[in-house]
């Protein structure tokens, strides 16, 4: 506002009285720690704040068909040494190391058993009278007794997945020398695995375990049409329970024979997706996926692993080759009949899916030779644990995402510029900023942006618990949750502080606590982002139980999923406990800032002296000491006190009085930082409520004559051109009041 713009004897002499402050203001001013709080605040708020959320908005998928949970065609694979989501075991499945040997030798000289022979042995319980042991050699029993002396863990039955499973566990020699004692038909590759593992024993120690269970596999229902049908089959597999103990075995297989002949046929030209995601092992059109894969969190600290190879059989006998002249299988291997007429059968991956209560799932396709660390219950001695090493290729249900937090968001930082606009567009001080800080924080909406987010937060808890738990959110679910955060934080803390005694203007812990805020955004951004591909085990191992279907507890909370994970904290909960530890640190820090920094006498922005010039009359409310000015005392009220506020501004605010009053023109006045303070502002050539100008920046953007319809009586106090006192509360239209100045008045202090 210029001096033509302003020709009153009052507002023109405070305003050439502020260019002369000013200009005499020091240059080093700008580098006080309060300036650069006050700049970050009102940078946070007003300029990266609102262009992070264009960007949200405009560049991301967030206001149109973003998902929670990455889709299918964005999987993420991963390996998991000693897998929580998959920790299992079976009760009552502990034996003698005979019984395991018995269950076994139905793999003798054989990769492939009928999966119902398998589970109508394996599946009994492993007690001695039920077992008839003729058909082992003396040999075989002796290795048995030996296996318990030395400590081995077999085991069989149905375990707690409802799958029949049979397993020894011991060293590399042991199981070594069950593989040859049964004459187990295990690869080539599998047979140097172990011998080298016997070699090697001291560079990579860890036991190793032979395992036999059902497993799915694919067929072809019609030649070339890329159908497949499914079938389950008994096989088993040899790994170490340290996946990097594995060697790096390069086979090259040379005698195979045909087994059958496709003239010119290529039967995996066409496959699903899901044949397409492990390692397999054998040649073929499929694509070869590499079986070293990256892996964190390793026993031994290894940074790679070697996945083990999924396989294919025809007739019973593991594929070598599968070309456009046909089906190639290990020389050694006799075909079945009754398997050659599924023709080609290739494993599966299994799709065990990880579900919250909510119904929301995590489709989880695992390389299901399933390896794992095999060892007895230490909390009962009758049940065997396993934790299984996992090769993963993992994504969520199609889950919209809800776009409330960022709705909040935008409010939020609408308020604040619409705020810092009032507040500050007569003049920038760190005091102003300190009062736009206060209103920001002490909004009506408080209460209600709370309210939004509580109840996307109590609605939304587990679905974004899972998707931290197993690094499935997308990138528009981190910025949610950030702006959950913010909004979250922020609000419950303006909340708590509000209510936590008198009222305050609190300057120090106003404005670091909005300084805070772009600062810890921001990180807590980062943090998401970081973290967004892995998986937060922590979240399932402190704060959650896995249920299964099988269990009471399942059954009352898996719904039909065969089974969910049910969190013991929410997300409510967590950000709760985060939001108080910001706000009890900022209390700190602002404690600490006001010890260091000497009390402010008089308003930052206004520093003159004498009659002509604006004075801090520095009242102390606790002393009671008398306003001396012009035979004024401190009883008398200026005429904003008087006709807005209804009394003395110190009962308002329990820390102002030494920017509340200044001598101007042998006047005692109310500063313009109190009246602001107050939720008031100067308009044209009147003081508005804070809310009446919001309506005339409304009318700002609607044609005039729209306004006549709408009956809106607005109160103002006009501000008397010579005197600079404030008359009794005028009312008037929402249209007539509109037609006034809109630029806001020039800020002065009212006598």
């Amino acid at each position: 506002m210029t001096s033509k713009e302003a020709p009153t004897d009052w507002a023109l002499q405070y305003y050439h009285q502020q260019m002369h402050d000013r200009k005499t203001r020091s240059c080093t001013n700008w580098f006080h720690p309060s300036v650069i709080a006050s700049c970050l605040a009102v940078v946070g708020r007003v300029i990266v704040g609102p262009l992070a959320l264009f960007l949200l908005f405009v560049a991301t998928k967030y206001l149109s068909d973003a998902p929670v949970l990455i889709k299918s065609n964005a999987s993420l694979f991963s390996f998991t040494e000693k897998d929580l989501s998959m920790a299992g075991g079976c009760t009552g499945c502990l034996g003698p190391c005979k019984i395991t040997l018995l269950k076994l030798s139905l793999f003798n000289d054989k990769a492939f058993v009928s999966a119902p022979a398998f589970g109508a042995i394996v599946g009994q319980p492993p007690t001695e009278s039920l077992y008839n042991f003729s058909s082992l050699s003396s040999d075989v029993l002796a290795l048995g007794e030996v296996l318990d002396g030395d400590g081995a863990i077999c085991h069989s039955g149905i375990n707690e997945w409802g799958s029949t499973t049979v397993m020894a566990t011991s060293t590399p020699q042991q199981i070594l020398n069950i593989v040859s004692m049964l004459n187990i038909g295990v690869s080539l590759q599998t047979q140097r695995e172990l011998e080298l593992a016997v070699e090697r024993g001291d560079e990579c120690k860890a036991t190793w375990t032979i395992f036999g269970t059902a497993r799915l596999f694919l067929y072809l229902t019609g030649a070339g049409n890329g159908e497949f049908g499914k079938i389950p089959a008994a096989t088993f597999s040899v790994f170490p329970e340290v996946t990097e103990c594995r060697p790096d075995v390069d086979v090259v297989y040379t005698n195979s024979k045909l087994a059958l002949a496709t003239g010119g046929e290529d039967l995996l030209a066409k496959v699903p997706d899901v044949l397409t995601l492990f390692p397999y092992g054998f040649t073929s059109s499929m694509g070869q996926v590499s079986r070293t894969v990256p892996a964190t969190n390793t026993k031994y600290g290894a940074s790679t692993v070697l996945e083990p190879l999924l396989q294919a059989y025809y007739g019973g006998c593991r594929v070598r080759e599968v070309n456009t002249t046909g089906v190639y299988i290990e020389d050694t291997c006799d075909v079945s009949k009754h398997w050659a007429t599924y023709g080609l059968m290739v494993q599966s991956p299994d799709d065990i899916p990880l579900c919250s209560t909510k119904d929301v799932c995590i489709h989880n396709y695992f390389n299901s030779q399933w390896e794992g660390l095999v060892g007895v219950d230490p909390e009962n001695p009758d049940r065997v644990a396993l934790y299984l090493n996992t090769f993963r290729s993992r994504y969520g249900d199609s889950v919209g995402i809800n776009v409330l937090p960022g709705i909040v968001v935008m409010q939020m930082l609408l308020m604040g510029v619409v705020s810092l606009y009032q507040v500050m567009s007569h003049r920038r001080s760190v005091l102003l900023t300190q009062i736009w800080a206060y209103r920001c924080q002490n909004g009506r909406m408080q209460i209600v942006y709370l309210a939004q987010i509580t109840y996307h937060f109590y609605y939304n808890s587990d679905l974004y618990m899972l998707g931290l738990a197993t690094g499935t959110l997308t990138g528009e679910s981190i910025a949610n949750l950030t702006c959950c955060f913010f909004a979250f934080s922020y609000s419950l803390v303006n909340m708590v502080k509000a209510r936590s005694g008198d009222q305050r203007l609190d300057r120090h812990f106003r404005l670091i606590w909005e300084a805070m805020q772009l600062g810890v955004t921001l990180c807590v951004g980062l943090i998401l982002l970081t973290v967004q591909r892995t998986p937060l085990v922590a979240i399932l191992t402190k704060n959650a139980e896995i249920l299964r279907k099988t269990s009471t507890r399942g059954a009352k909370y898996c719904g039909l999923n065969d089974s969910c994970i049910l969190f013991t904290y929410n997300m409510p909960s967590v950000v709760v406990i985060l939001s108080l530890a910001l706000g009890v640190t900022t209390v700190i820090v602002s404690f600490i800032a006001k010890l260091l920094t000497s009390s402010v006498n008089g308003t930052n922005s206004t520093n003159l002296t004498s009659d002509s010039k604006v004075a801090a009359a520095g009242i102390s409310a606790k002393k009671k000491t008398m306003y001396q000015d012009n035979s004024a005392t401190l009883d008398e009220l200026t005429s904003f006190e008087r006709n807005c506020i209804g009394g003395q501004f110190s009962k308002l605010f329990q820390d102002c009085d030494d920017i509340a009053y200044v001598s101007y023109n042998g006047k005692k006045c109310i500063t313009a930082e109190a009246l602001l303070l107050t939720g008031y502002l100067y308009h044209g050539e009147h003081i508005y409520q804070a809310t009446s100008v919001l309506l005339l920046l409304v009318a700002r953007l609607v044609p005039r004559r729209m306004l006549r319809t709408f009956n809106v009586l607005l109160l103002r106090w006009r501000v008397d051109p010579q005197e600079g006192t404030l008359t009794h509360p005028l009312s008037c239209t929402w249209y007539t009041a509109s037609a006034e100045n809109h630029r806001l008045g020039m800020a002065t202090p009212i006598s």
